[in-house]
Order: structure tokens, then sequence, then C-alpha cells
């Protein structure tokens, strides 16, 4: 590998890492944030330099559109409840009714939210859904299918919780913890013929009817042995 990607690829891991870390702890710019930021610096510095009192108002105004973005952003993903109802088992080939209700339990509407349910692989990539808002105090409802093509017992417990509201400017990720079991059992198939079950209870007939065969026979089949009693007929004395 050229020493020169393999440094590149370094520096945009460790990029990736790092803006990971800010979005799920704190806030993270996106690009038009990151711009935003450049100008409020540059008007910042110009202010400085030339103690120019409208360009430290600029700046000031631009530092608390930033500010406002982080911290309503926050505060968004803040008190939200969000369980998940339980996942009925299905067939391999079926597809799997996954619902998700969400809360918001405060007096303030929650905007412009993202979900992000971390499926297993084998299942599906990660699916995610989009609100616009929730209403104070209300509850909604997200119901999504997988669809499972192998048998099994899966369990997964990552769920992401994303915005930007209200501008844009800065995104804030929190993870949820919900626990999650999908059970999968084996591909059930339409059988029509199936000797095995065809002829269950045949040999059991075939025994019942040599039983009473053997009990209604009275010629060449020997029961038993004992003396002769008045009144048996003559066909059954053994002679010999």
């Amino acid at each position: 590998m050229n020493p020169k990607h393999q440094y590149s690829t370094k520096k945009k891991n460790l990029l990736r890492v790092v803006n990971d870390w800010l979005e799920s702890h704190w806030a993270t710019p996106a690009y038009s944030g990151w711009i935003l930021l450049a100008i409020s610096l540059c008007f910042f510095g110009a202010a400085t330099n030339t103690m120019a009192g409208w360009l430290y108002v600029l700046s000031g105004i631009l530092f608390s559109l930033l500010g406002l973005n982080i911290f309503v952003a926050r505060q968004t993903l803040n008190k939200l409840l969000i369980k998940r109802s339980p996942i009925e088992p299905v067939s391999a080939g079926d597809e799997l009714t996954i619902e998700l209700v969400i809360n918001n339990p405060t007096k303030t509407a929650k905007t412009l939210l993202q979900i992000i349910d971390q499926l297993p692989s084998v299942l599906s990539p990660p699916v995610t859904t989009s609100i616009e808002t929730i209403p104070p105090q209300e509850t909604i409802k997200w119901i999504y299918y997988a669809h499972s093509n192998r048998r099994g017992i899966y369990h997964w417990h990552d769920l992401d919780v994303k915005t930007a509201a209200p501008l844009g400017l800065f995104s804030c990720r929190r993870q949820r913890q919900l626990e999650t079991k999908a059970i999968v059992y084996p591909q059930v198939l339409p059988l029509k013929v199936c000797p095995l079950i065809d002829n269950l209870g045949a040999e059991e007939t075939r025994q019942q009817q040599s039983e009473r065969l053997y009990q209604s026979a009275t010629e060449g089949v020997t029961k038993g042995l004992r003396q002769y009693r008045f009144g048996d007929p003559i066909r059954l004395i053994h002679w010999r």
C-alpha cells in the first residue's frame, strides 16, 4: 500500500472517530455549521483589529445562532421516551413486524428527529425513519418490517436518535439501549403427500386384523391343550 494513501486513510478514520464522539457526547457541526463558524471567527478577528462595534455585533449574532442550535438540539433529545413492543415469532421467509413507541412527556414539541434502529446484519441493514414533530405529551408509533431469511434467535439493543434542530448547523445523536429478541422458526413448507404419515396406523390395522382372524380361526391353529370336556366340538380334538 502506498504510504501516502495509508496516511490519508488513517487520517480519515481518526476524523470519523472524533466526529462520532462529538456527535454522540456533545454536538458536531454540519458543513453549513463549519462555514458559519469560520465566518464568525473572521468577523471577530476583524473586529479585534479594527475595533469596529458592528463587526462585534455580527460575530456575536453568528455565535449566538451556533450556540442556540447546539442547545436546542441537545434539549430535543432529552426526556424522550422510546419503548419497543414485543416481536411476534415468525417462520423463515416471513417478515418480522417491529414496532417502536415514541413518547414526548414534556410540554414542548420535539421536532426534526431521525431514528436509526441497528438491526443484526443477518436480518437487515440499519433502518431509518424521520419524524417531523411530536406534539407535547403525545405518543406516536413507528412500525416497519424486516425480512427474515434464516432461522434463529436474534438479539440487538442499539437504537440511535439524532437531530439537527432547529437550523441544521449542529447535529446531536444519542444512543438508547433497548433489549430486543426476535425468534425465527424454520420455514414451513406445504406438504401434500407424505408416505410416513399416510401409512401411519396401517401396521396397527393389519395387526388387529390378524388378531381377529386368529381368534376366529377354528382349523389349523392350536391355541392351547386341555382335557376333553363334554360338549366340545369334535373337530377341535387333537387326535395325536
